[in-house]
């Protein structure tokens, strides 16, 4: 069995190092067709990401100005909660645009499914042991 995974892997790696040319399995217009699928895949994360740069950016300037704007001492206590309250939004849109609930889907699944065996593998000890 293990040679057996050692074999698979090596085919594995010389796969992904093998190099399109002449003795390539696909045609060049697909290869092309890929690299720009992935190409334009690159852009457009790249588009959002800046995007998301840019509003954390000005969200993060709208705060520096709202923290100033409270400093000031001639300020109304209506003035000052409303500056509070805009405060606190403006903090969780900051972290709503760090914290992403997608990028906890794999690890949730995981924590379930290694969480579910653990519990699974428990009863069954336990079951040995009691007899």
């Amino acid at each position: 069995m293990n040679r057996r995974l050692r074999r698979v892997r090596q085919h594995q790696r010389h796969d992904r190092w093998q190099t399109r040319g002449a003795f390539s399995s696909s045609s060049p217009d697909q290869d092309w067709h890929s690299f720009d699928a992935a190409l334009t895949q690159l852009e457009t994360s790249v588009e959002v990401l800046r995007q998301r740069f840019n509003q954390v950016r000005e969200l993060q300037a709208q705060k520096a100005q709202i923290e100033e704007n409270m400093q000031v001492s001639g300020l109304s206590p209506e003035a000052l909660k409303q500056l509070q309250q805009r405060l606190h939004d403006l903090e969780i849109q900051l972290e709503s645009q760090v914290f992403d609930w997608q990028s906890l889907r794999e690890p949730f699944w995981q924590a379930v499914r290694y969480g579910g065996l653990g519990i699974i593998l428990g009863w069954i000890l336990h079951a040995i042991a009691t007899r």
